[in-house]
């Protein structure tokens, strides 16, 4: 039996009062009877009410997952207003129903709005990592991976929406993908620039490292942060040196927020001294974000252990902690990126 949304509808679009999230909650998986109450409520909501509600939704599906508020959004992809259809597919961001990439992929080809071509394209790019990591069958990804293929050599097309595009690309496994990241490297707009530094992140592919390394030292701040991501997300212990003096020198917040986040992924014993002295910040921010990526780097040991633990059959004790490790493991795991660009330059030696 559908719930009467009526009074909820109708408190919701009251413009007088500031939108109540605990009525939101009320919205969450409706069913179609339900939804056809919403779009009768919605026709009555002005343009700033709507944009302002959708803002809401997106953000209690972001903080609150057990608030599923898809049927929304799916529906909303159509709206007039394009900054209505941009939010539509930011809130359907964890769906990966196939079904979304052939919408998608039509908003990316024909609709008129560049920043809803942009988040179609963004959109796809989900696509194309649930692909390749079998989240979804091959054939759909496929389908994505053609569109923003096709957009990004498209020179019609606004380089938003291309370096988005390429961002989509990344995880590809197309052999082509490695050879328009390299290209975009040197492209004269910064932003297709810093895309391609998103992009070598993405691609999971540890030859991007040499590359991303000067990046750290860029006049601009976009590139400096890009490249803290991207190395990462590569887990590159050769970034955390330049990395930490990094820390004593720069001013950007946002750059010394992704080195932060950087140092939680790589992990090491020098990434984790740096991650507590940085708790104890005087920025609010940035003692919060220390802490989050030491948590994040302790889950990584101990998914480490666990895995070596499981591969050597020895069984592992919940009560022996990182700290009560013997130094042997240490001695015992090698890291695999540093040992692949060893052999990444041998063979250049080689040759």
């Amino acid at each position: 039996m559908p719930r009467d949304l009526s009074k909820i509808l109708a408190s919701l679009g009251d413009e007088d009062k500031p939108i109540s999230y605990q009525l939101l909650r009320s919205l969450s998986e409706l069913n179609d009877a339900e939804l056809q109450q919403f779009q009768s409520a919605w026709a009555d909501y002005s343009p700033e009410r709507r944009l302002e509600m959708l803002r809401a939704l997106v953000q209690m599906a972001e903080e609150h997952v057990e608030y599923q508020y898809n049927p929304i959004f799916a529906w909303t992809l159509d709206d007039a207003d394009s900054s209505v259809r941009v939010l539509a597919i930011e809130g359907l961001w964890e769906d990966a129903n196939a079904r979304f990439i052939e919408r998608f992929q039509k908003m990316l080809m024909h609709d008129e709005d560049v920043d809803v071509r942009a988040a179609a394209a963004m959109a796809l790019g989900r696509f194309v990592h649930w692909g390749e990591t079998n989240e979804i069958p091959t054939r759909y990804a496929e389908n994505a991976v053609e569109a923003l293929w096709d957009v990004y050599h498209d020179p019609r097309e606004h380089t938003h929406v291309r370096r988005r595009a390429l961002e989509g690309l990344a995880a590809s496994s197309h052999p082509g993908v490695p050879r328009l990241i390299e290209s975009a490297r040197f492209d004269e707009d910064l932003f297709m620039r810093i895309s391609a530094l998103y992009a070598m992140g993405r691609t999971a592919d540890v030859r991007w490292i040499p590359y991303l390394l000067p990046e750290l030292e860029s006049e601009f701040p976009e590139l400096r942060m890009e490249a803290a991501r991207a190395l990462g997300e590569l887990e590159s212990s050769a970034a955390v040196d330049p990395m930490i003096q990094m820390l004593d020198v720069e001013k950007d917040a946002e750059v010394r927020y992704a080195i932060l986040e950087a140092l939680g992924q790589i992990g090491g014993e020098k990434a984790k001294q740096a991650l507590q002295l940085a708790i104890d910040s005087e920025n609010e921010a940035e003692a919060e974000i220390a802490e989050m990526a030491l948590e994040q780097l302790y889950a990584g040991v101990n998914n480490l252990y666990q895995l070596i633990d499981e591969v050597l059959g020895v069984e592992s004790d919940d009560a022996f902690s990182q700290e009560d490790r013997p130094d042997i493991w240490d001695d015992f795991y090698e890291d695999p990126l540093d040992a692949e660009i060893r052999r990444l330059l041998d063979e250049d030696d080689r040759v």
